[in-house]
């Protein structure tokens, strides 16, 4: 349960590119997102790829490189790591996305998931879908209806297209398509909401 909790709480990093998506000019978001992601791909790539040079890589970023093999997935250990979806993902919303649909996309992604899995784990007991429990799905759009309301006072979202994004968002968790949810979860919910905005 430690792991996981660091691996969710981990998340709430991505509230710094919410925090300069919201105040910055949008070519220096575009810059800085795609640098940090080109940074975590470039990481991924060179761990997957070759063995000797992610030694290297790991002594120069040890502490960080120690943190994230500690709460990675075991999948993760072969394919690319979840902060490189994640920041694909934020990526294409900062590149194609409006601010005021693209902000709540990503905090779907930051809160929805991170408390689904932590109510789920903890005190989930009716399952409803493989691993997936009904208080851990009702936990993931509470959290998402958080952000919704917000989404409504601070950058003028209409409440029922975040709803629709909302639902998006946790039926997405709940159903854990084969696309990586730091992906899926804010990319979907964010085309839902766009094109009915």
């Amino acid at each position: 349960m430690k792991k996981l909790l660091f691996r969710k709480s981990y998340r709430l990093v991505l509230i710094v590119v919410v925090i300069i998506y919201y105040y910055w000019p949008i070519k220096y978001v575009i810059l800085s997102v795609c640098l940090a992601f080109i940074f975590a791909l470039s990481l991924d790539i060179i761990r997957l790829v070759s063995p000797k040079a992610n030694e290297v890589v790991r002594r120069i970023f040890k502490p960080f490189a120690r943190f994230m093999r500690f709460i990675a997935k075991k999948e993760e250990l072969k394919d690319l790591s979840g902060t490189t979806y994640t920041l694909m993902g934020c990526t294409i919303i900062v590149i194609f996305f409006p601010k005021h649909i693209g902000i709540p996309a990503i905090l779907f992604n930051v809160f929805g998931d991170m408390v689904a899995t932590v109510i789920g784990k903890s005190i989930g007991r009716i399952k409803i879908f493989h691993d997936k429990t009904l208080e851990g799905s009702i936990a993931c759009f509470i959290a998402m209806l958080f952000v919704v309301i917000w989404a409504q006072w601070k950058l003028q979202l209409p409440f029922l297209i975040g709803l629709s994004g909302a639902l998006t968002g946790t039926f997405i968790e709940l159903f854990s398509l084969k696309i990586n949810d730091n992906l899926s979860i804010p990319i979907l919910s964010g085309v839902v909401m766009w094109f009915l905005y």
